[in-house]
């Protein structure tokens, strides 16, 4: 049986330590959403071809499907066969919030920038968003996410997702997949193989201001919301307070293509028990 504990400390150690701070039972069905995104996330870094990446989605998807269907069918996996268990469990993820996260995956299948800045947003919000409200309804399942508290959570997502975005951009832009829109590369005058080879960092680095105001955008919404998220969700979303430290050590890169941006793990911890005692994310 995989340890999504062991595996999420390895791959995705912020959203790991925010859950922490849930009670244990509820902590375990975090891991086990979690540790479905990774699954998924990871497909398009690990193929050789698109095609194939389709095809792993595309069961994943029928995977998802299996676990909707009259009656339920569970495949043999770890992940899958927990996630069985957490269709059950109050708050749980329907069959569309999953599908909508295999299918954003899917977009990272394609290369080159993103047709619109729009498109970009839509990523972010299909990916870290959709996954964020997951978490929060794991943890208090009446959440009304229509109203501040669910505006709260769209701008921690888009935050946590944006900045995301400028962390892994040397990866990216390796991988074909620059995370500009189209109009901002034609205004940089830079092209898809100048950023694939790590050519121009000046160019990009005048480029980047406009995914840099998306997540500034999203920390000022957070900003004027957060005070309407209730305590029980901060294992959900705590993660994203992170991203104010980050985007300010990403305004200081520069050489975009060769600065992998971090922080020390002691000063990541003692900011989510900060804002865990304070109630601000």
């Amino acid at each position: 049986m995989t340890d999504f504990d062991a595996l999420l400390q390895k791959t995705d150690p912020d959203r790991r330590m925010a859950a922490l701070f849930a009670p244990p039972e509820l902590r375990g069905r975090l891991f086990t959403l979690y540790a479905f995104y990774h699954e998924i996330a990871k497909v398009p870094d690990t193929v050789s071809e698109a095609v194939v990446g389709e095809m792993r989605l595309a069961w994943a998807r029928d995977a998802v499907a299996d676990l909707f269907a009259e009656p339920p069918k569970v495949r043999r996996h770890d992940i899958y066969e927990a996630l069985s268990e957490l269709r059950e469990a109050p708050g749980g993820p329907d069959r569309d919030t999953l599908t909508a996260l295999v299918e954003a995956r899917a977009a990272d299948l394609g290369q080159g920038p993103f047709p619109t800045r729009d498109d970009r947003r839509d990523y972010v919000d299909r990916a870290a968003v959709t996954l964020m409200r997951a978490a929060a309804r794991l943890l208090k399942p009446d959440l009304d996410l229509g109203g501040e508290p669910g505006a709260a959570i769209m701008a921690a997502g888009r935050l946590w997702g944006f900045v995301g975005l400028l962390r892994a951009f040397p990866a990216l832009c390796e991988a074909g997949r620059p995370p500009f829109s189209a109009d901002e590369l034609a205004a940089s005058e830079l092209t898809e193989i100048d950023l694939a080879k790590g050519r121009r960092p000046e160019a990009v680095k005048a480029a980047l201001p406009g995914l840099m105001k998306e997540a500034e955008d999203a920390r000022a919404m957070l900003t004027r919301t957060r005070s309407s998220l209730p305590a029980d969700v901060f294992p959900a979303v705590g993660y994203a307070g992170l991203a104010s430290g980050y985007l300010q050590a990403l305004k200081r890169v520069s050489d975009p293509y060769r600065e992998v941006v971090d922080r020390p793990l002691a000063s990541r911890q003692w900011r989510l028990t900060w804002a865990s005692l304070t109630g601000r994310v």
